[in-house]
């Protein structure tokens, strides 16, 4: 269990260590995985959208009438 800890540290170090030397390289970057993220979540909504549109109305799906 404590060299689970341990590998689960060293990994967690090295990651920290590779965004920081990303965030010296790219000083910008969590303003770029902003905007790829609301790109993505726009083009989400967007397609959903779509789908919504062009579904066929009900009243003409079917070749039954409603009778009232």
């Amino acid at each position: 269990m404590n060299t689970n800890n341990q590998a689960k540290e060293i990994i967690e170090k090295q990651f920290n260590d590779l965004f920081n030397k990303d965030k010296n390289l790219y000083p910008d970057i969590n303003d770029t995985i902003s905007s790829y993220s609301n790109t993505a979540a726009y083009t989400e909504r967007l397609q959903d959208y779509l789908n919504l549109t062009m579904q066929t109305p009900y009243e003409v799906s079917t070749n039954q009438t409603t009778l009232i």
